[in-house]
């Protein structure tokens, strides 16, 4: 048996050490380094940027058949940032030629490793690539990535900024072999995110704008549904979210939410993900151009049609940023979300009359008006936890698996602490005056400091430059391979209208954003459908369905009577709050 190692213990010591100014800022040892925090919270980015996966016909994601076509599988993964991917060089000819190039040093592993696990460092990877397309005669392998090899920055001052983007870049790979449900043996890239790593990572995920519609979505619910509704949404969506491992542990080679659909219900199943989370990413996508352009109207125009078209102009450039330092301004998103959520508590704790104030609260409702704003304020407070289209690929990223859903535990109590405290606090201050986001009822309320407004305002304008593009890489990237635009290009003449037309399928999909965000203006709303009908469908349907296919033979009557209950509920539920929010 693999004899298992401690997280707060590191995985490799091969190399000589070098000095820290050597080294890429944060890359001290030990697991949980600030170099591999770093260089998890980019791989957990580069999954949600890549989660549509066109191939609907393929059964595992980041899987290929052999060319001898007895019917195994090479995993494929991207060399710049060590991680599975659709796209990217196959795993058996990168070790092979590592071998034979006798890269690869397996003579002093650290002990607590497991003998079949193979470590290799990205360098020497990159190197082998970049040695193997020589031989070809090509710049390009297959269809692979475009490589440059990584060069470690000397201990200057002109380095740091190499260094902060290095962090960003996991220094070594693991290998380990895994069982398919064929009994294959397949070789994979070993995940390497701990506990703290994966917590964080869900945290990011979960926390986003959904939070700021919440005060108003407890005022549509009432007291006495509202609070229960939104506890019991982050209830039950934990709870799915742990269906999803288990289901997970059905097979080995399951790590996207597209392979449980696949391996549940084959290619349609997958089609039809592919669908939901491409909905889901132009909701979002809509939300943040709103959010930001609510935010801006009397700073960049008084017309707020005006004020979401230079939001255009503002975002669009972020869509041509490399994913690495996306990756950063994702970071600076999340702190930007928690930081308004203290900020908001603050300021009604500073404020002693009302409105905005919590020592003079806002008079409130116990009930709803109407059947409609109770349905409304459901899709309101399921929206903000729609993660569990990433979680697949945080558990496969994982150390150990197995703590996932001991991850999942930290990672939803301080999800509900934050949303609890956003929502309570939010309509506490405002009272009926709640609408569209908190933020801006806060913005259009007199009595803060007056530094109060320019930082909310910068907070606010951090959250859809870090958010918007990678929302809008997975739309990008389907568009790029539907139009062939992802493909080598033969020519000079190919190559350059490929570039055209990746110009314009970047500059296309944010100008879809911002017309959509002209047409439906109301914050409320867009967070109210996306929760209403894709929330309920991705986090709560879609688990228990794969969960009751992939394992049914080891459920109990009451508790396949159960499942079976919610998913019926959640469909009921789902489809009233979806019309209450199209119709009201």
């Amino acid at each position: 048996m693999t004899e298992e190692y401690d997280e707060s213990t590191s995985l490799i010591n091969r190399r000589p050490s070098r000095s820290f100014l050597d080294t890429p800022l944060g890359s001290f040892k030990g697991p949980n380094s600030l170099h591999n925090f770093a260089s998890s919270f980019t791989r957990a980015q580069s999954f949600a940027a890549s989660k549509i996966d066109n191939e609907i016909h393929k059964e595992r994601s980041f899987f290929v058949r052999e060319p001898t076509g007895d019917g195994a599988e090479d995993e494929t993964f991207d060399p710049k940032l060590m991680v599975p991917s659709y796209r990217g060089e196959r795993l058996s000819s990168v070790v092979h030629d590592l071998h034979r190039n006798q890269l690869f040093m397996n003579n002093d592993l650290d002990s607590a490793l497991s003998p079949n696990n193979d470590v290799f460092y990205h360098d020497d990877v990159v190197n082998a690539i970049n040695e193997s397309r020589s031989r070809q005669g090509s710049d390009f392998f297959g269809s692979g990535i475009p490589m440059g090899k990584k060069i470690l920055p000397q201990p200057s001052f002109s380095s740091f900024r190499s260094s902060i983007s290095m962090a960003t870049t996991t220094s070594q790979m693991t290998l380990k072999k895994i069982e398919d449900s064929d009994g294959n043996i397949i070789t994979v890239l070993a995940g390497q995110s701990t506990v703290p790593q994966t917590v964080f990572n869900s945290v990011n995920v979960l926390i986003g704008v959904g939070l700021l519609a919440l005060p108003v979505g407890i005022m549509k619910a009432g007291w006495v549904f509202g609070v229960p509704i939104l506890v019991a949404c982050g209830i039950i969506t934990f709870w799915t979210a742990t269906l999803l491992s288990k289901a997970m542990e059905t097979d080995a080679t399951i790590m996207t939410y597209a392979d449980l659909g696949y391996a549940a219900y084959g290619s349609m199943a997958k089609l039809v993900i592919s669908l939901l989370f491409s909905i889901d990413l132009v909701g979002a996508g809509v939300s943040l151009i709103i959010l930001f352009s609510d935010s801006f109207v009397g700073v960049l125009s008084n017309d707020p049609t005006t004020t979401k078209i230079i939001t255009f102009f503002i975002l669009t450039p972020f869509t041509f940023i490399p994913l690495p330092i996306l990756s950063v301004f994702s970071l600076l998103g999340i702190l930007s979300t928690i930081t308004i959520t203290l900020l908001v508590i603050f300021c009604g704790l500073i404020k002693d009359t009302s409105p905005g104030s919590l020592i003079e609260v806002m008079p409130t409702n116990l009930w709803p008006e109407t059947g409609k704003n109770f349905l409304l304020g459901v899709g309101i407070l399921m929206a903000p936890f729609g993660g569990h289209a990433i979680f697949p690929n945080l558990r496969s990223d994982m150390r150990h698996p197995y703590k996932f859903t001991k991850s999942l535990r930290y990672t939803y109590i301080i999800t509900l602490i934050t949303d609890c405290s956003m929502g309570i606090f939010g309509f506490l201050m405002f009272g009926a005056t709640c609408s569209n986001e908190v933020t801006n009822t806060l913005l259009q309320t007199v009595g803060y400091p007056s530094c109060i407004y320019p930082l909310i305002k910068s907070l606010i304008c951090v959250i859809p430059l870090a958010k918007t593009p990678l929302n809008a890489k997975p739309i990008i990237s389907s568009l790029d391979v539907l139009f062939g635009v992802s493909n080598q290009a033969e020519t000079k003449s190919r190559a350059i209208f490929n570039s055209v037309n990746k110009f314009v399928i970047r500059v296309g999909v944010n100008a879809v954003f911002v017309f959509l965000a002209i047409v439906f203006p109301e914050f409320e709303k867009i967070i109210g459908i996306l929760g209403a009908s894709i929330c309920f469908i991705i986090c709560i349907i879609l688990p228990c369905l794969f969960y009751t296919k992939l394992c049914g033979g080891k459920l109990s009557t009451l508790e396949s009577g159960t499942i079976y209950f919610i998913i019926l509920g959640s469909c009921v539920l789902g489809v009233m709050a979806s019309w209450a929010v199209v119709t009201i």
